[in-house]
């Protein structure tokens, strides 16, 4: 019986439906490393073609079982073969990757690295993929390696990272086996205070699936860098930065749902939905205990009776509130929701773009933008309300018009950037508002009753905003209805829209 010939690097990966994109930047960014510390570290010519067929070919298992990816990888590298390696060379292969993707006690006790004649070989070159993995977190391939110096007993890196802010920390995580394997400690840097950016930059020749899988990958590994932190209970911005991240993908579903698997991305988005509603309670506290502790408040009150007793309670509401954010986070639902959204992000999106046309990303972004305008302009009444129901609605139409603004201001152009800092600042009026309505709500339904004296001092902030308002309204009007966000949309839109932009 003929021997079966063993597929190509390519063949593996078309057959798996692999992640590319990421793949080949991750290779990129390991043989770097490679070629930049190989002298330093003793490290052999020959394993240079290793380590690149360990990168192409790390995440292979990732469609099949993204939980066990990296086992499932080695296992079909080893299963099937790969053209143009030997069986010793595939074990090498299979160890590599097998090591980039979970944390272990004891590294050299992987049954794949112990099975090898020279398991240190294959920790050290794994060591260069795990890092070079951190460093495409993002799965947007905006992070590269601008310098490798070494300066004494400690290799310094300089990174170029661009919209995420979450690669180099990554990075610095996934150094643990380098930490453990290396005769040199291994540091990352970058231009000082990495710029936070709410979106991915897009350009207008993107094509629209591609826009989506960025401005999606992006929000969900924001998302999952602050799991840990609300777990934990590091502060409120860790539980703050998820709910913004939930949000921006539901926005960001909303306006690429023409071009979405249906029921997939109909099922995200009731699932993103649900987590971000019972998260809601957990963040209203946050911002609440944030008001009562600040120095202003806390000097005003502490002379006041009942005071302590209030506040002890309060504190003890949040800490009943991060136990329903544990739970949340570490049950069953999230976890089906990051691979429902894994799926959708590293394989459906990337095979639907495959099949697709070129098409341009102007035309929907202009849509989205407009459409998000006309449902501020049926809101816009709700301006003249002191209701928080009406303000809470108003405030939710901006949000999601500012979200639209963020995604496709560079597609767009100056006019629907300025506006869009413009729509932000009259949110933020809202913002305040709500909070203060969300405090007040605390009052009506647990107990004890507030000093009065808090009462009065969040009723008088109340009104100021209320104030604060009208002004913010009227330059939001002044730059939504000018000539130059008019001519821009409508441009955009093509003549046959004209008459839907107004």
């Amino acid at each position: 019986m003929p021997r079966r010939r063993a597929p190509t690097i390519e063949r593996l990966c078309a057959a798996c439906a692999n992640e590319n994109a990421h793949t080949e930047h991750v290779t990129a960014l390991a043989l770097r490393l490679f070629d930049e510390t190989r002298a330093w570290l003793g490290l052999r010519a020959a394993d240079r073609r290793l380590l690149k067929a360990a990168g192409r070919l790390h995440d292979i298992g990732y469609a099949a079982d993204p939980e066990n990816h990296a086992d499932l990888s080695a296992q079909i590298v080893l299963r099937d073969g790969v053209k143009g390696f030997s069986e010793p060379q595939r074990r090498r292969i299979a160890a590599i990757i097998a090591l980039h993707a979970r944390k272990l006690k004891s590294w050299s006790d992987h049954p794949r690295v112990a099975a090898l004649p020279d398991p240190r070989r294959a920790l050290r070159l794994g060591a260069l993929l795990r890092i070079a993995d951190g460093l495409d977190y993002s799965h947007l391939q905006d992070a590269s390696i601008a310098r490798v110096r070494r300066r004494g007993n400690r290799v310094v890196v300089r990174i170029a990272s661009g919209a995420s802010p979450v690669n180099l920390a990554r990075a610095d995580e996934k150094a643990d086996l380098w930490r453990a394997v290396m005769p040199f400690n291994i540091r990352f840097v970058t231009r000082a205070g990495p710029l936070r950016r709410s979106a991915p930059p897009l350009r207008a020749g993107d094509h629209p699936l591609e826009a989506a899988r960025r401005l999606l990958m992006f929000q969900y590994r924001t998302l999952l860098a602050n799991v840990e932190g609300a777990i934990e209970g590091r502060g409120p911005e860790p539980l703050h930065d998820i709910r913004v991240a939930v949000r921006r993908m539901r926005s960001a579903l909303r306006v690429f749902r023409p071009l979405l698997p249906g029921a997939s991305a109909a099922r995200i988005d009731d699932a993103l939905r649900t987590l971000n509603r019972s998260l809601g309670p957990a963040r209203d506290v946050d911002v609440w205990i944030e008001f009562l502790t600040s120095d202003a408040v806390s000097d005003a009150m502490s002379a006041e009776p009942g005071w302590r007793l209030f506040l002890n309670r309060q504190l003890a509401l949040q800490e009943r509130q991060r136990a329903v954010v544990r739970r949340l986070l570490q049950g069953r639902r999230f976890a089906a929701l990051r691979t429902k959204l894994g799926r959708l992000l590293r394989i459906e999106l990337a095979q639907l773009a495959r099949a697709a046309s070129p098409a341009g990303l102007r035309p929907l972004a202009a849509r989205a933008m407009a459409k998000s305008l006309r449902r501020i302009e049926k809101r816009q009444r709700l301006r003249h309300s002191t209701q928080p129901d009406d303000l809470h609605q108003l405030r939710i139409a901006l949000r999601r018009a500012r979200y639209v603004g963020e995604f496709f201001g560079g597609v767009l152009g100056r006019p629907i950037a300025k506006l869009t800092r413009l729509i932000h600042r009259t949110e933020r009026v809202l913002a305040e508002i709500h909070d203060i309505d969300a405090g007040l709500d605390q009052f009506r339904h647990r107990g004890p009753a507030p000093p009065r004296r808090l009462v009065d001092q969040l009723m008088r902030l109340r009104r100021k905003h209320l104030r604060a308002l009208k002004p913010a309204w009227k330059r939001f009007a002044k730059a939504r209805h000018g000539r130059k966000v008019e001519s821009r949309l409508k441009t955009q839109l093509g003549s046959r829209a004209r008459g839907r932009v107004a």
